[in-house]
């Protein structure tokens, strides 16, 4: 039995045991799946986005972010940016996601020094920032984090930064602290030491997957307990632009710079910037906390691609399983999640990739009602990189809460397969792009969602989301004090952020009329950091509080600065303080206050004949009103409000570090601080009013305005001192008589004095009677220590312990002013009369010696007590005592409060531009901000220093002004000449002459060389630029002087003593204001001057820079040098429109570098001069200038512009010898109809029949366009070059040069054009020209002239006369523009604006608007202008007293064909408003006195635009008009234009792939200002035509290596050498003719077709702008892929380059994809099958080679019998096919074998 019953009992444990291990068990496995809460998120991304609520708004409204490059962070975007994607060392797209404001950072508010900060990567100082965000937002200090396990879990992925320095190259002011400030390791454990966070702290890099991998780690490391909360996101910001380049080389890059997520039309990553920061807690920890949960995450996992098909490449079965793996770790199924949030690049290659991942895991076995969503915010703002997962995070949440799926942008028609080349049917393969937004339904389970992120180098993440659990809202709080005003508190680190904290309040509670102002107050008080700046705005209602959070009305606002929490003192009001209903409405109000208050009334009712709280609360008039003022009521009453208010005060947060009172205020104080328990306080301040009341003795008590000193000697032996109140504030106290005649003595003297009204001479002898019996009363009571520390009326060695003292009390002065003293000497600061009225607040603020100490009083009269309560509050809150305002508000709804407004400053570390190694190079290093590197020269000694400037690299330098234009101020000059002579010991320049001021251009940079020739005395130095991006410009001379070794300095008495004391200040407010009107607009850093004198003649002045410019490196800073003459300016009185320059210096010195302040002297040398002394602050000498002379500089001096300059069209001489003996035919009928074959040239010369100008335009035109036509589509033709004979100056005949060239673009080599008279004979010569490749001639005099593009000098523009301008298209965009700068720089004030719709056009009214705000009166008129009598009544419009000066021809349409497609109605369409136009223009204005008729023409016509060729030929037209008005002595100029910057709207709709493709052909586009300044230039051109175009010098140089270059251009870039045979591998240049077709000849037929496919795919990816050639589809149609006819034709010439092939130009439509081109290239290139007798040739060839290589007669001899052997029995064997046989074995066979084969015949 008792075997059993130990049995039984085993079991039982046994199943306890089991049951509480299988809890265990259960409840560590919840733990390890347990969700993990988003509590607070934080982000900054593109767009302008600065926290989850603006992301949100930008993907609901689905905008797009995606900018142009930031302008100030020293990248030389211009220089950079070419649209090809071939171009070597550029990025083919300038636009991304940018965070334009990243350098920005409140240094301040983290604790670090500018030093530092500018040191920190702005990637920390982002995360620092949104760090903090996310603790605000989840209502957290983070004060009260630290010490706590908070870990930190940031992704990031460059460094660049602070590696931009290298090679010795870190700033002085930033070396010992960049590379550890700005370190990726360092950058989590900066969030942690800033915020004193102790978890772990981890910095992740997986590249693109970084901050999903944190927050993986994140997760994993709150379940395994290893923190208690976690920040975890990722940061991107880059500080180069080296990532563009790089993956511009791989073609990654989208041209457009956006991600076209699982488009059709993707083509590429789009690259951004961003942060985003989340704060983790573990679910079960929020809820206990009380934490708003967003989200939570359900689970996540991360992965690797492990050994796949490329290091870089996305793997699809590894992104399978890393969601698999996510799914377990949540304990769902993939049917439990709606939507995923994709990673999404937009790359050809990764989006099918992930599209069949997601297929083949989320895509299967859902209902067909139930699909997965599928979108990326990728597309809104790019690829943030290391912080795009937590992107797409706070993207979901924000969803989840919303119940909305936003759309995903840029997806016309879906990707079409998967990455393993599966099509994809998107509406019935269980996944849906969100092509557009749609409510998110709970399908009976909460919302839920997939995020993924996967890295480049292979590491993938995937997060799964699940929306917030119901959350109760938090209870609401009833107010500590019903009726009182709602406070809301507002704290900040500086006075601005403060502003903009009220600020941003305003804007919520405005836009959210729901929001209850006590739930504002609550958060606001319970969610918030406190700071020393504090404003506190009180208002009964939200009314009330928003107008007073109105910027306009912060003198309402109770501010104070709180550095430090102050040490409090409560000053307990005394006998003269009491009020009729005192307490009253606070009882009402506060519970805490009318309980504290029935308590004391309570005990105090029982010495007293009435109750107290009726004599407190009487009405006024009443008897027992009258009692309050009798002492026997007086006293108790004081007390008892006096204690119910500390109560109250003490329930709200505020308790005093001392306690004081006046008299008998000091009851209460004593009470509060312990040292009676409240009965026997009650007892005594009882008993002492009511013998105090019953004394009969008549007093008086009188207050003087006196000190004790003063009034001392003054005193009687019956009247004494009451009260010492102030320094000059006394209460005497005796009998009646004798104290008022005390008042009245000094009444006399003219001080104020006043009798208090009291019944009885307190604090005199006169209370000596009620000493005995109040001795009694208190050896009564008990008295204990108190716990408060308290000063005493009488005195520092006073005790309230003592019962004496209270005797003393009563008899005795009450020290007010000395304990006021003693307070403050104890650390005292804030000072809260406790009482119902402000009496000691007022002589307090007399006695405190401090100037920052507050005297608050409870109470103030004309409010009500809660009111005066709130402010009292406010009070010392804003002084840093701290209060409970939760308390007080009340409320406690959730309101999602503003964050912190930071106030930032800029911190970015500029870097030099960067050259590389220059010593590497053979140069030596310079150091100088501006200058890069030296060399000196061998030959003879020059030394040369180089530099490149740019706005981008030194934004000050823009702020140099002058007349709008930016210089380079002259002291910049001087500056470098200074650096380069003090490095020759030249340190002295002796004359200095400014020749052509340095316009910098507003986008790209300058090349800058100072050269210094060597010479044994004086040194000649020059300083010369050019334009970055025109290698082979011409240099500009702008400085020439000398320098020389200096003497020795001399001293700067004069600067001794500043300013002298003879000295007379002038005025400089306003004085750069003036400055700027006259023309001198100096920005921040060039306005120096701080202070001016004169003295005598001479003028003095202290200038100085800001102290975050940085003059490192500097002789003289530039601003700070330039400074040093402004004194001129703002003592002067310059003439409007008028400049004065410098333009000669003598007697240069710099004697210390480095200055940032100096004292300067200028003393006048004649009208124009002076010279120029500065010294430092101690008066010791800086630099000398013997004289500075000044000259007046024209406007147009300054309206040069260092952008593109004109060119113009030269015809020159080319040297021909003979022909190559190609025949010539005259084109006939009978020639095109013979079958013979057609000469090398056949000459056609076109006439016409037609009367009029329009008409034979048109005639001759579709006569050349019928032989083109023609001449192209005949394979009889293909052999022959069609000659065109014109005569150039032949006006109709103008439109055929430009319609023939179209056609010499798109087919090279077929056509000549030949301008030559009827007799012309020297056809050997065109032969030998065009062999020479020339394609368009001129015969004059018997010489060959061929055209060049070249240069020209930019001239000042001509004047447009007083009249009015008429400008065709005036309405249109390009119109518009020329019209706002006619008005704008010229001065026009009369416009005749014409175009189709006239005043209906979109703008047009904002147009004339503007215009006629500079007093330009505009007409607008409806006008086809192609109608010549509807052009003339519109002239008819023009007003006789302002006729007609100028016409600007601006119309024009395009109708874009190759020349087999197009047709003379398409030729019509654009010669109609163009030439038609035109000439009616000329036509209709000949008799008027025009002083300019400009024609917009096209660079389409000079060099001749594929698939333009109408419009090429209208814009030739127009040329030749300009130039047939010269010649009849009219005014005239046609201006080509090239490409204007798509966002100017100029270029229509050019495609990314059209842009790149004009790049290639040598085009970049004109910026607005650029294209204005050229059309300047061309107002004043001495020649009827003007290229204004500029050049892409790297795509010219690039087409003239590659043997493509127009003739016409081959002037504009240097001729490259021919490289030698056998070159490297891998060289750009194209094949040579047949080249292609060598290497096939060697080929198998696979490998022969693998090269020729790769060949075409590198053809169709260069000509369309795709990403890598590897992205084009071998099977996919090359309409699809984007081709038309123009990239046809482009395409077409390319092959025709490489292959040696004369192509059609419907090649790609007859082969439509790039299999079906490449069978078609094999066939045409690859050689035939040899024959059987040619294979056996080509093998005794084989052999008779290797005997000839054989040495010795013996091995001849075996090989001839063994060939001799073989024959005789193939001739035996008669068999056709044996010989075929053996020559294929002898053929195939190795030198091995045949050699085994002569041994084995021995």
């Amino acid at each position: 039995m008792a075997t059993e019953d130990k049995l039984r009992e085993y079991l039982k444990r046994a199943i306890v045991e089991l049951a509480e291990a299988r809890q265990r068990l259960s409840d560590s496995d919840d733990r390890r799946h347990e969700p993990i809460a988003i509590v607070g998120m934080a982000c900054r991304y593109p767009g302008g986005v600065t926290s989850p609520e603006d992301l949100w708004d930008l993907v609901t409204a689905g905008r797009d972010a995606i900018g142009e490059m930031p302008a100030d962070r020293g990248w030389d975007v211009e220089g950079m940016y070419d649209p090809d994607p071939e171009a070597m060392g550029k990025s083919y797209t300038r636009h991304g996601g940018f965070l334009y404001d990243a350098a920005d950072f409140d240094a301040a508010f983290f604790g670090m020094s500018p030093r530092t900060a500018l040191a920190t990567d702005p990637q920390h100082r982002l995360v620092l920032e949104s760090s903090w965000e996310a603790f605000e937002r989840a209502g957290i200090d983070p004060a009260t984090l630290r010490g706590s396990r908070t870990g930190v879990y940031v992704g990031n992925m460059y460094s660049d930064y602070s590696t931009r320095f290298t090679d010795g190259a870190v700033p002085e002011g930033v070396e010992g602290t960049l590379l550890v400030s700005s370190a990726p390791s360092v950058l989590p454990g900066r969030v942690s030491y800033t915020f004193g966070l102790e978890g772990p702290s981890i910095s992740v890099d997986t590249a693109c997957s970084s901050s999903l991998v944190a927050v993986h780690l994140a997760v994993q490391a709150l379940r395994r307990g290893e923190c208690t909360m976690a920040l975890a996101g990722g940061v991107t910001v880059m500080a180069t632009p080296d990532s563009f380049v790089e993956f511009s080389r791989q073609r990654a890059l989208s041209p457009d710079g956006r991600c076209k997520s699982f488009s059709a039309d993707a083509d590429g990553v789009s690259w951004a910037e961003g942060a985003g920061i989340l704060l983790l807690e573990r679910l079960s920890d929020a809820r206990r906390n009380g934490r708003r949960v967003l989200a939570v995450i359900r689970g996540s996992a991360v992965n690797q691609d492990g050994a796949s098909n490329g290091l870089t490449a996305p793997n699809g079965p590894a992104q399978e399983k890393v969601v698999e793996q996510a799914l377990a770790d949540s304990r769902l199924d993939t049917r439990d999640i709606d939507v995923v949030e994709a990673h999404g690049t937009g790359t050809r290659l990764g989006d099918p990739i992930e599209a069949g991942a997601l297929l083949a895991t989320y895509g299967q076995g859902r209902a067909k009602d139930r699909p997965l969503w599928l979108g990326s915010v990728k597309s809104n703002i790019g690829h943030t990189q290391a912080a795009a997962g937590v992107a797409g995070l706070i993207k979901m949440v924000q969803a989840m809460r919303h119940g909305v799926l936003p759309r995903t942008l840029h997806v016309d028609d879906a990707t079409g397969q998967t990455g393993q080349g599966a099509p994809v049917d998107w509406q019935a393969d269980g996944i849906r792009l969100l092509t557009g937004p749609r409510r998110w339904f709970r399908e009976g389970h909460p919302r839920r969602a997939g995020v993924s992120s996967f890295g480049i180098g292979g590491t993938n993440a995937h997060v799964i989301l699940e929306e917030a659990p119901e959350q109760p809202e938090p209870q609401s709080q009833a107010p500590a004090v019903t009726g009182a005003p709602h406070a809301w508190l507002l704290t900040a680190r500086t006075a601005t952020s403060l502003r903009e904290q009220a600020a941003r309040l305003h804007k919520l509670v405005s836009a959210d009329p729901t929001l209850a102002p006590a739930d504002v107050a609550h958060a606001l008080a319970s969610k918030r950091a406190r700071f020393e700046h504090r404003a506190v705005v009180i208002g009964h209602d939200r009314e009330t509080l928003l107008a007073g959070l109105d910027g306009h009305r912060q003198d309402e606002w109770i501010t104070g600065t709180a550095p430090d929490r102050p040490r409090l003192a409560f000053l307990f009001t005394g006998q003269g303080g009491q009020r009729a209903g005192m307490g009253r409405e606070l009882a009402a109000a506060s519970p805490v206050f009318a309980a504290a208050l029935d308590e004391v009334c309570a005990a105090l009712d029982r010495y007293l004949d009435r109750p107290l709280r009726e004599v407190m609360w009487a009405e006024p008039g009443t008897p027992d009103a009258a009692l309050l003022n009798k002492t026997r009521y007086t006293q108790p009453a004081l007390f008892a409000y006096e204690v119910a208010a500390y109560r109250l005060l003490e329930s709200l947060g505020v308790t005093p570090d001392f306690v004081a009172g006046h008299s008998v205020g000091e009851f209460a104080a004593a009470h509060v601080s312990g040292v009676w328990s409240l009965a026997d306080a009650a007892r005594l301040i009882a008993a002492r009013g009511r013998l105090m009341q019953a004394l009969d003795v008549p007093g008086a008590m009188v207050a003087i305005e006196a000190s004790v000193d003063e009034v001392r000697p003054g005193l009687t032996g019956q009247v004494g001192f009451a009260a010492v109140n102030g320094p000059a504030a006394v209460v005497v106290s005796g009998p009646e008589e004798a104290t008022l005649a005390v008042g009245a003595r000094w009444r006399e003297l003219g001080r104020r004095t006043r009798r208090l009204p009291v019944s009885h001479a307190f604090h005199s002898p006169l209370m000596e009677p009620v000493l005995a019996a109040f001795e009694a009363e208190l050896r009564t009571v008990l008295f204990t220590e108190p716990q408060l520390p308290a000063a005493t009326n009488l005195g520092g060695d006073a005790t309230w312990t003592d019962p004496a003292y209270w005797l003393d009390q009563i008899r005795h002065a009450v020290l007010f002013q000395p304990m006021i003293a003693r307070l403050e000497a104890d650390g005292v600061r804030a000072f809260l009369e406790v009482g119902p009225e402000a009496v000691l607040a007022g002589m307090a603020h007399d006695c405190v010696t401090g100037p920052d100490a507050v005297i608050v009083p409870l109470y103030r009269r004309q409010r009500s007590e809660p009111d005066s309560l709130v402010a009292c509050l406010a009070r010392v809150a804003v002084a840093g005592v701290p209060v409970d305002w939760a308390a007080l508000s009340g409320g406690g709804t959730h309101v999602e409060l503003p964050t912190y407004a930071f106030d930032r400053e800029r911190f970015w570390l500029s870097s030099l531009s960067r050259t590389g190694d220059v010593a590497a190079a053979g140069l030596r290093g310079v150091g100088h901000p501006l200058l890069g590197a030296a060399v000196d020269l061998a030959d003879d000694g020059t030394t040369i220093l180089t530099g490149r400037l740019s706005a981008a690299s030194a934004p000050w330098l823009s702020e140099h002004v002058m007349l709008g234009s930016a210089v380079l101020p002259g002291a910049a000059l001087v500056d470098l000449v200074l650096d380069a002579g003090g490095r020759l010991g030249c340190d002295r320049i002796e004359e200095i002459m400014f020749e052509a001021p340095l316009i910098l251009p507003a986008k790209g940079a300058v090349d800058v060389q100072v050269v210094i020739r060597h010479a044994e005395g004086p040194r000649q130095v020059r300083v010369y630029t050019r334009p970055a991006d025109d290698p082979e410009g011409a240099w500009t001379r702008h400085v020439s002087g000398l320098v020389t070794a200096a003497p020795a300095a001399t001293v700067a008495a004069w600067a001794g003593v500043w300013p002298p004391a003879d000295a007379v200040p002038v005025a400089v407010d306003g004085g750069y204001e003036r400055l700027a009107d006259l023309g001198y607009e100096y920005g921040p850093t060039f306005q120096a001057v701080r202070a001016l004198w004169r003295q005598g003649d001479d003028l003095l002045a202290e200038v100085a820079v800001d102290d975050d410019l940085d003059v490192t490196g500097y002789g003289l800073h530039p601003a700070l040098f330039d400074a040093m003459f402004h004194p001129m300016l703002l003592a002067g009185g310059d003439a409007p429109g008028e400049l004065r320059l410098p333009f000669e210096f003598r007697g240069v010195r710099l004697l210390a570098a480095g200055a940032s302040r100096l004292r300067v002297r200028l003393t006048p040398i004649g009208a124009d001069g002076c010279a120029i002394q500065a010294a430092d602050d101690a008066g010791r000498p800086v630099f000398s200038m013997d004289s500075l002379r000044v000259r007046p500089v024209p406007v147009t001096a300054l309206a040069a512009s260092t952008g593109p300059v004109p060119h113009g069209v030269d015809w020159v001489e080319v040297s021909v010898t003979g022909g190559d003996g190609s025949g010539f035919a005259f084109l006939d009928p009978a020639l095109l109809q013979s079958p013979d074959p057609l000469p090398g040239f056949v000459v056609a010369t076109l006439t016409a029949t037609s009367g009029n100008v329009p008409a034979t335009v048109r005639e001759l035109s579709t006569q050349a366009l019928n032989l083109i036509q023609t001449w192209v589509a005949g394979e009889r033709f293909s052999g022959s070059r069609l000659v065109f004979r014109t005569r150039v100056d032949d006006l109709a005949g103008a439109a055929v040069w430009g319609l023939v060239r179209a056609a010499q673009s798109e087919h090279p080599g077929r056509f000549v054009l030949l301008d030559a008279g009827p007799g012309f004979t020297a056809w050997d010569q065109v032969a030998a020209a065009v062999g020479a490749g020339e394609s368009q001639l001129s015969v004059r005099d018997g010489a060959i002239l061929v055209p060049r593009l070249a240069r020209r000098p930019i001239q000042a523009p001509a004047e447009l006369g007083s009249g009015t301008v008429l400008i065709t298209g005036g309405t249109g965009a390009l119109g518009a523009l020329v019209a706002r700068r006619l008005v704008e720089r010229h001065g026009v004030r009369d416009l005749l604006l014409v175009s189709r719709r006239g005043l209906d056009a979109p703008g047009a009214g904002r147009l004339v608007s503007h215009l006629g705000s500079y007093g330009a009166r505009v007409m607008v008129a409806a006008c086809d202008v192609s109608d010549r009598d509807a052009l003339a009544a519109a002239l008819a419009l023009i007003p006789a007293d302002r006729p007609l000066t100028s016409v600007i021809h601006t119309a024009g349409v395009l109708d874009d064909a190759t020349v087999e497609g197009l047709t003379p109605a398409r030729l019509d369409t654009v010669l109609a408003p163009k030439a038609d136009a035109a000439w009616y223009l000329h036509e209709l204005t000949l008799a008027a006195p025009l002083a300019a008729f400009v024609l917009f023409s096209s660079l389409a016509g000079v060099l001749g635009n594929p698939g333009q060729g109408n419009y090429a030929g209208a814009n030739v037209f127009l040329d030749a008009l300009a130039a047939h008005r010269r010649k009849a002595g009219l005014p005239g100029v046609s201006i080509a234009w090239g490409l204007w910057d798509t966002e100017s709207g100029m270029s229509g709709t050019l495609t990314e792939a059209e842009t790149a493709r004009l790049a290639r052909s040598g085009i970049a586009p004109l910026s607005v200002e650029q294209g204005l300044d050229l059309l300047d230039a061309a107002l004043g051109s001495p020649e009827p035509l003007v290229v204004a175009v500029r050049w892409d010098t790297a795509g010219l140089r690039a087409r003239a290596e590659a043997g493509d270059l127009p003739p016409m251009a081959r002037g504009l870039v240097r001729a490259p050498r021919r490289a030698v045979a056998g070159g490297p591998a891998g060289s750009t240049g194209s094949a040579p003719a047949g080249g292609l077709g060598d290497r096939l000849a060697g080929m198998t037929q696979a490998d022969a077709l693998r090269l020729l496919t790769d060949t075409v795919r590198v053809h169709v990816a260069a000509v369309l702008a795709h990403g890598s050639a590897a992205s084009i589809g071998v099977d996919r149609a090359f309409n699809e892929l984007g081709f038309d006819s123009l990239t046809a034709v482009e395409l077409r010439n390319r092959l025709n380059a490489e292959t040696g092939l004369l192509l059609p130009a419907t090649l790609v439509f007859d082969h439509p994809t790039v299999n079906a081109l490449t069978d078609y290239l094999f066939k045409s290139l690859a050689p035939a099958t040899p024959s059987p007798e040619e294979m056996l040739r080509g093998a005794l060839e084989r052999v008779e080679s290797m005997i000839t290589a054989a040495a010795g007669d013996a091995i001849r001899n075996k090989v001839v019998a063994i060939l001799q052997s073989g024959l005789n029995r193939f001739t035996a064997a008669a068999a056709p096919d044996d010989a075929d046989d053996v020559a294929d074995k002898i053929d195939s066979a190795s030198d091995e074998e045949i050699f085994a084969l002569i041994d084995n015949e021995r």
